[in-house]
C-alpha cells in the first residue's frame, strides 16, 4: 500500500468531489432536498458501478486488443492534459439542466458520467489497473482510494446545501481546486514524457 497516497490524490484530482459541486449545484438549482439526496445517491450508486466495471474488465480490453502500456500511458497523459487545460481556458460553465428528465436520467447522466466519472478519470483507473501485477499492494491501494472518493463523492452531495452555506467553504475549495487541476497538466506531461523516454524518443535529465 505503499503507493495509496499517490493513486488517491490522483484519483480525487480527476473523479472526487471538487469537481462536482457546480454541475450538481446546476442539475439542482430549484429542486426540494427530497430530489437533491436521490440524486445523489442514485449517482453515486451508478458511478461506483462505473469505476468498478472500468477496473475489473479494463484490462482484459487492454489486453485483448494488444495495447502496449506505453501507448495507454501517451494516450492517459494526453487525456488528463486536455481536460485540465479544456477546464483552465473554459470561459462559461457547460448547461447540465435537462428539461423533464428524471432522477435516474440525471443520475446516469450526465452526472455519474461524465461529471463523476469523466474520461480522464477512466484512464487513470486504466493505466493503474496495468501497473498493479509490477507492484504489489497496488491493487489494495487501488480499491481502496476509489472507495474512499466515492464515498466522498456521495457526501458532497447528499449534503450539497450545508456545503455551500458553510462561510469561507466554496472558497477554498476553488483554489484546492485550481492547484489539483495544475498538478493534473504536471501529471499528464510526466506520463507522456516518461513513456517518450521509455520508447528511446526522449532523453530526461536526472530528477525528471
Amino acid at each position: 500500500m505503499e503507493h495509496f497516497a499517490f493513486i488517491f490524490t490522483v484519483f480525487f484530482m480527476l473523479l472526487g468531489p471538487i469537481k462536482i459541486i457546480p454541475a450538481f449545484v446546476s442539475l439542482t438549482r430549484d429542486a426540494d432536498s427530497q430530489f437533491k439526496r436521490a440524486l445523489a445517491v442514485w449517482a453515486s450508486l451508478i458511478a461506483s458501478a462505473l469505476v468498478l466495471f472500468v477496473a475489473l474488465a479494463g484490462g482484459a480490453l487492454l489486453d485483448r486488443y494488444q495495447i502496449s502500456f506505453n501507448a495507454l500511458r501517451i494516450a492517459g497523459g494526453l487525456v488528463l492534459i486536455i481536460a485540465a487545460l479544456n477546464t483552465i481556458f473554459r470561459r462559461t460553465q457547460p448547461g447540465y439542466a435537462k428539461a423533464d428528465a428524471t432522477v435516474l436520467q440525471l443520475a446516469a447522466s450526465p452526472l455519474a458520467g461524465p461529471v463523476i466519472v469523466p474520461p480522464a478519470g477512466v484512464a487513470a483507473i486504466l493505466i493503474f489497473v496495468m501497473l498493479a501485477p509490477e507492484y504489489p499492494g497496488t491493487w489494495q491501494a487501488l480499491a481502496l482510494a476509489l472507495a474512499i472518493v466515492m464515498v466522498l463523492d456521495f457526501l458532497v452531495m447528499y449534503f450539497i446545501d450545508l456545503v455551500m452555506k458553510t462561510p469561507g467553504l466554496m472558497l477554498i475549495l476553488s483554489v484546492v481546486g485550481a492547484v489539483l487541476i495544475f498538478m493534473q497538466v504536471c501529471i499528464g506531461v510526466e506520463i507522456t514524457l516518461r513513456a517518450l523516454k521509455d520508447l528511446g524518443l526522449v532523453t530526461l535529465r536526472s530528477g525528471g
